[in-house]
């Protein structure tokens, strides 16, 4: 999946809608920004900035989840 800047991902969500294709655009036409734990980067260089970790990760909370049953 093709990941992008927030600004660059917005510009193309906006011309999908703007064109009336917003129902009929695959997942990989608008760019996301956010990478999920276990990502792996096989081309290109950027940056990125970590918001949660442990266990108020999405990881985190679904280990909690299935420890509790």
């Amino acid at each position: 999946m093709n990941k992008n800047t927030v600004p660059a991902c917005i510009k193309k969500k906006r011309s999908v809608e703007k064109s009336g294709e917003k129902n009929e655009a695959g997942k990989d036409e608008v760019p996301s920004p956010i990478m999920m734990s276990g990502t792996k980067v096989l081309t290109g260089e950027g940056k990125m900035i970590v918001i949660v970790v442990g266990d108020l990760s999405c990881n985190g909370k679904i280990r909690a989840a299935l420890d509790q049953e």
